[in-house]
């Protein structure tokens, strides 16, 4: 196999985790790579470490100002040479064999996406786990209704990094700039846009997650966005011929309090100006309005709890979690 494959990596202030993401790059058993790092006005040592690795001619490094990991993705579609595209993020690592699992069923089965799973992890030297491999084919109109059943029980599948793209079928689809959560409409944009797709439960990627997860999860008002990323993706399966495909666009979009209520009450409220009191109180009036189709919605019935109770008394909820943080 001599397709090339475009790995796009933005990378601000990722000294401390780079190499190790880079290593993991180099080291792949598959070897036509173009590795794009996009540095993100980084203010720590990421633009030197970007500098080192450049002396493999498989890599180049562009240096930006800082605006957001959106645009530093987009300026690294834009310059890919590559016939696949990954994206890999700064701080994680990819299995070694990935890229060559991937373009395999790419090569194979003239696909147009191979998804598969990660292991996240505080851990940095945990390894990633050998399991059974179980894939799946899909195809045509399924495929909507493959990422909207799973997407609303496994959040995961939204990330563009747990997919091996074809660059002709991405053509001009780029992520919404200045905002967060673009990735969750970028991949059902993707998807639209595949006649077939691979899906494999093998871990190819480690997502660390860092012990600073818990002032980063605070609620913060960059968070309320999660409502324009929800309706943009209700109206695009009310799109769609598949009656299935709309209920969980409905789904998604009568998640949003409930998410928002999720981590304010987990990790609390970063920002002076947002007042939990009256924001929870705002939030279980949308919760209850929604709470018919959210116990509907095929998700577990641990969070339909929580959600009952949620519409019902914030800071029972709030106790709650405290206690049992896996429930969210």
């Amino acid at each position: 196999m001599d397709q090339k494959v475009s790995v796009i990596i933005p990378v601000y202030n990722a000294g401390k985790y780079l190499r190790r993401c880079l290593d993991s790059i180099v080291n792949q058993t598959y070897k036509q790579l173009e590795v794009i790092l996009i540095d993100d006005g980084s203010q720590d040592d990421s633009a030197s470490i970007c500098e080192e690795y450049c002396k493999d001619v498989r890599f180049r490094v562009l240096h930006k100002e800082n605006e957001g990991q959106a645009r530093a993705r987009n300026i690294g579609l834009d310059i890919a040479t590559g016939e696949y595209i990954a994206f890999v993020d700064g701080d994680d690592r990819i299995a070694l064999d990935m890229l060559a699992y991937c373009v395999g069923y790419m090569v194979q089965e003239q696909t147009d996406a191979v998804l598969f799973d990660c292991l996240m992890s505080e851990d940095l030297e945990t390894e990633i786990p050998n399991i059974a491999e179980r894939v799946q084919h899909v195809s045509g109109n399924d495929i909507l209704r493959f990422y909207m059943e799973e997407s609303t029980r496994n959040s995961k599948l939204y990330s563009p990094c747990l997919c091996l793209y074809r660059k002709e079928t991405l053509g001009d689809l780029r992520f919404r700039e200045g905002k967060i959560y673009e990735d969750m409409d970028f991949k059902y944009k993707y998807l639209k846009r595949c006649s077939s797709i691979v899906v494999s439960n093998q871990i190819k990627y480690y997502y660390f997650v860092s012990g600073e997860s818990t002032v980063s999860g605070k609620l913060r008002r960059k968070n309320f966005e999660l409502r324009e990323v929800d309706e943009i993706i209700y109206r695009l399966t009310q799109e769609e011929s598949d009656s299935r495909v709309r209920f969980l666009g409905q789904v998604r979009r009568s998640r949003t309090a409930f998410s928002l209520l999720g981590r304010m009450a987990r990790y609390g409220v970063l920002e002076s100006e947002i007042n939990e009191k009256e924001t929870a109180c705002i939030l279980q009036k949308e919760l209850r309005q929604n709470l018919p189709t959210l116990l509907r919605a095929p998700i577990g019935f641990k969070r339909k709890v929580l959600a009952v109770l949620m519409s019902v008394s914030y800071p029972l909820s709030k106790w709650l979690m405290g206690r049992q943080k896996t429930i969210y």
